[in-house]
C-alpha cells in the first residue's frame, strides 16, 4: 500500500531545497570588493595657506589692513577658501571706510589750519591706500608750506640779527665831524648763508623737476624774505629765465608759459634785464597772433569761444588792429543771433 505525502511534508521539502539552493549560490569575491579610499595631502600648500592665515591675523592686529587683504587673498587661491575670500572682502569694504573718514578728517584739519593733524590723517590714507592721489598731493602741499614757513621763520631771525648788528657798528665807529668831506659807509649787504643756498637749491629743484607753480610761490616767498640779497636775486631770476627759454621753442601753449616766466623772472631779480624785456615783447606779440588765429578758425562754429580768443588776443597784443576788429565783429554777430526769435 502506497502512502502519500502529505501537504506539511511537501511545504517542508520544498523550504529544504530552496535553503540549500541559497547556500550553494556564488559568493562575492575579493576581486569584487571596492578599492580602499587613498587620501593624499599636500603639505607644502597646505603649510603655506596655514602661514599666511598667521601673517593676516599678524597684519590685522596690527591695524595694516592692506597686508592682511593680500595674505587672505593668497589664502584662497591656494584652497579655494570662501571664508577666506569674505573676510577679505570684509577687510577691502573696511579700508574703503576708513580712507573716507581719514581723508574727511584731514580736509578739516586743513581748513582748521592744523597740518601736523592733517599729515597723521593723510599718511594714515597712504598706508590704507598708498595709491591714493588726494593724500600724496596734500603731504606735497603741507610739505611746502612747512618749508615756507620756516624760511620766513630764519629771514626773520636774520633781519632781527642784522639790526643789532648795524647798531652795535654805529656804536663803535666814530662820528664823522659836521660838514666833513668823508662820505659814510655802504648799507651792508646780507650774504647767502650756507642755509639760506640750500634753501634755493631746494626751491630751483622743484622749478627743474616740472612743479613751475609750487617754485615760483617758493622762490617769490624767499625773495620777499631777503629783498637785499642781490646776488642771490640775480641767481634766482637767471633760472627762471633759463626755464623760460627751454619752454619758448616748444609750441604755441609753451611759449605762453614762457612768456609769463621771463615776466616772472624780471620781478625776482628786481632790477632791469633788456634781453628779458624784448624777450616778453616779442613773445606777447607771438602769443597774441596765435590766439588771433584760433579766433579767426572758431567764427564759424562757436561765436562764444572766438570772441575769448580775440580778447585774450587782444590783452596780449592791445596794439593789433585786426583782433580789435574781429573781436568787434564777432561779438556783434552774438548780439544779433541772441536778438532772434527762437524757432
Amino acid at each position: 500500500m502506497t502512502t502519500r505525502p502529505t501537504t506539511r511534508t511537501l511545504c517542508a521539502v520544498a523550504l529544504a531545497a530552496l535553503a540549500a539552493a541559497c547556500a550553494q549560490g556564488p559568493t562575492a569575491s575579493d576581486d569584487d570588493a571596492p578599492p580602499p579610499r587613498i587620501v593624499r595631502t599636500d603639505v607644502p600648500r597646505d603649510e603655506a595657506v596655514r602661514r599666511h592665515r598667521e601673517l593676516a591675523r599678524e597684519a590685522q592686529r596690527a591695524g595694516d589692513l592692506a597686508t592682511a587683504v593680500d595674505h587672505l587673498h593668497v589664502v584662497a587661491m591656494l584652497a579655494d577658501d570662501d571664508a577666506a575670500k569674505r573676510e577679505a572682502e570684509a577687510l577691502r569694504n573696511e579700508i574703503r571706510r576708513q580712507v573716507r573718514d581719514q581723508l574727511e578728517a584731514g580736509r578739516n584739519a586743513r581748513a582748521a589750519g592744523d597740518n601736523a593733524k592733517a599729515s597723521t590723517a593723510f599718511l594714515h590714507v597712504l598706508a590704507l591706500e598708498p595709491r591714493n592721489a588726494e593724500a600724496a598731493r596734500a603731504l606735497r602741499d603741507i610739505d611746502r608750506q612747512n618749508m615756507a614757513r620756516a624760511q620766513a621763520s630764519r629771514a626773520s631771525r636774520v633781519r632781527v640779527e642784522d639790526l643789532f648788528a648795524d647798531a652795535r657798528a654805529a656804536k663803535v665807529a666814530p662820528a664823522a665831524p659836521v660838514g666833513s668831506a668823508m662820505a659814510a659807509p655802504p648799507a651792508p649787504v646780507p650774504v647767502v648763508a650756507g642755509n639760506d643756498a640750500f634753501d634755493i637749491d631746494q626751491r630751483l629743484a622743484m622749478l627743474s623737476a616740472g612743479d613751475t607753480a609750487g617754485a615760483l610761490r617758493e622762490l617769490k616767498a624767499w625773495v620777499d624774505a631777503h629783498p637785499r640779497d642781490r646776488a642771490a636775486r640775480q641767481r634766482i631770476g637767471a633760472a627762471v629765465a633759463e626755464r623760460a627759454k627751454e619752454l619758448e621753442g616748444r609750441g604755441p601753449r609753451e611759449r605762453e608759459q614762457a612768456l609769463g616766466l621771463y615776466e616772472q623772472a624780471l620781478v625776482l631779480r628786481g632790477e632791469p634785464m633788456p634781453e628779458w624785456s624784448a624777450k616778453v615783447a616779442a613773445l606777447k606779440k607771438s602769443v597774441g597772433n596765435e590766439y588771433y588765429g584760433d579766433g579767426v578758425k572758431l567764427m564759424r562754429t562757436d561765436l562764444n569761444g572766438a570772441i575769448k580768443a580775440f580778447e585774450t588776443s587782444v590783452r596780449y597784443d592791445p596794439q593789433n588792429a585786426n583782433a580789435q576788429a574781429r573781436l568787434r565783429e564777432a561779438k556783434a554777430a552774438r548780439d544779433k543771433l541772441s536778438r532772434m526769435p527762437a524757432k
